[in-house]
């Protein structure tokens, strides 16, 4: 498996971010692996959650009414010089 190939399977990043009034923050991070898979874990660590997409995990974060929670899809800045 060559890095070309390896970098086309990587999972997709993203954060789940909660603002209230005063502040906002990330909440959480996870990586959807596009098979119907995605892990999330709470940035203290006290939720780790398998679920079916990023939509499905940012809905745990809906429940809190404190504070409003939205998904960020992070896109990698970097460019990455692939060697085939």
């Amino acid at each position: 498996m060559d890095d070309v190939e390896v970098i086309a399977e990587a999972p997709r990043l993203f954060a789940i971010v909660q603002e209230d009034a005063c502040d906002g923050w990330v909440a959480a991070w996870g990586l959807d692996f596009g098979d119907g898979s995605t892990e999330v874990t709470r940035r203290d660590g006290g939720l780790r959650i398998t679920t079916t997409s990023a939509e499905r995990a940012l809905w745990y974060f809906t429940i809190d009414k404190t504070a409003e929670a939205r998904l960020v899809w992070v896109e990698s800045a970097v460019n990455h010089d692939v060697k085939t």
